[in-house]
């Protein structure tokens, strides 16, 4: 009962103010720490990556662009084939040369080419290289 009563005369009486003066800058400072540690994230971090995407997303571009018929290529779905036919929006992929099956997939589904003869293009010029 004791403990009670002191804090309710704490509550009544709080101490008195002093008279110094308020902290200079207020939050200004805080944002100002925050919108820099933004921008460092942003520079290094979300920029990069940005640029990157961009990067592998034009090469795919150009991937599809360069693909024509007889060229050895693998789905998204992981399907390997040869491309039989090629319009603007999709791709007829033969996937059984024995019986002749062919599938039609959509442009977008060719993950990647593997070049005339099966091997992967990049393998390739790593070959050359050695």
């Amino acid at each position: 009962m004791n403990i009670l009563t002191l804090l309710l005369a704490a509550a009544e009486n709080p101490p008195a103010p002093t008279d110094a003066p308020p902290p200079v800058g207020g939050n200004y400072g805080f944002l100002l720490v925050m919108v820099g540690a933004f921008a460092v994230l942003y520079f290094l971090i979300i920029y990069p990556q940005r640029k990157k995407e961009k990067e592998r997303q034009k090469k795919r571009e150009e991937m599809l662009s360069a693909l024509k018929k007889s060229d050895h290529v693998i789905t998204i779905g992981g399907i390997y084939g040869v491309v039989a036919a090629v319009t603007d929006d999709d791709v007829t992929i033969k996937i059984d040369e024995k019986s002749d099956v062919k599938i039609r997939v959509s442009r977008d589904a060719i993950s990647k080419i593997l070049g005339a003869e099966g091997e992967d293009e990049q393998e390739k010029g790593e070959e050359k290289k050695l």
